[in-house]
């Protein structure tokens, strides 16, 4: 009987452990998935950052650029000052050309800062001086405001209309040799003077006569209009700038 009772109690233990054993393998177990589930929600959540991180650095990254840059601004259309039509400005390809209606002037450039709202210029006039710019301009679209101090026509711009754009046709190479090779600056002088004085006029065309005055180094030419009383502009080079007078 002793001995029964023994072996039953032996039994009993080893039962108790091997209860014992599993709860603390199932304990275990437990410990590790939750360690393993824990560790993947945190590369998860990592990675979920660091793409979010990422793609919110390349949208900031990709709204700046052209969008943001003063100089594209002011190259990307005509000005005409804001408290005179007749005043127009281009800013091209390195090159700027100031017109009052009557005298245009023209100035070479580069650019040395840029950002959203101004842009620094190297402005080398015709006369060789270089005179250092500061270009601000504010509001958008048609309501945007040009201002820059070191300009020689004006100092505020405002957008030109872009309607009953005058043609300049008929210049040829030996005009232009004349004149410094200039086309630009003589396309600006003689578009904005036809489009403010010859309102039915949508050419002016090249007469292909130059008079030259080697006393007072002057060079003019004459454009005739199409408009109905076919008027002849006269356009005079001297000191570096042109000057159009009807």
């Amino acid at each position: 009987m002793e001995r029964r009772k023994r072996a039953v109690a032996i039994a009993a233990a080893g039962a108790v452990a091997v209860l014992v054993a599993a709860t603390l393998a199932r304990c275990s177990a437990a410990r590790s998935a939750s360690a393993t589930d824990a560790g993947t929600s945190g590369a998860t959540a990592a990675q979920t950052t660091t793409d979010t991180a990422g793609s919110d650095a390349g949208g900031s990254a990709g709204e700046t650029g052209e969008a943001g840059s003063c100089a594209s601004a002011l190259e990307s259309r005509e000005w005409m000052g804001a408290d005179d039509a007749s005043e127009r400005l281009t800013a091209s390809g390195g090159r700027i050309v100031e017109t009052d209606g009557t005298n245009t002037y023209t100035s070479s450039y580069r650019v040395t800062e840029d950002s959203a709202g101004s842009c620094e210029l190297s402005i080398t006039r015709a006369d060789g001086t270089v005179v250092q710019a500061t270009a601000t301009i504010t509001g958008d679209g048609d309501d945007a405001r040009l201002r820059c101090e070191q300009l020689q026509v004006a100092f505020d711009w405002v957008p030109a209309p872009t309607d009953g754009e005058v043609r300049v046709t008929g210049v040829d190479d030996e005009y232009l040799s004349l004149v410094g090779g200039d086309e630009t600056a003589l396309d600006a002088a003689v578009r904005l003077w036809v489009s403010m004085h010859v309102p039915g006029a949508s050419e002016a065309a090249f007469d292909g006569e130059v008079f030259l005055d080697t006393n007072e180094d002057r060079v003019t030419a004459t454009f005739t209009c199409d408009d109905p009383g076919r008027t002849v502009v006269s356009v005079e080079w001297s000191g570096g700038a042109f000057s159009v007078t009807g």
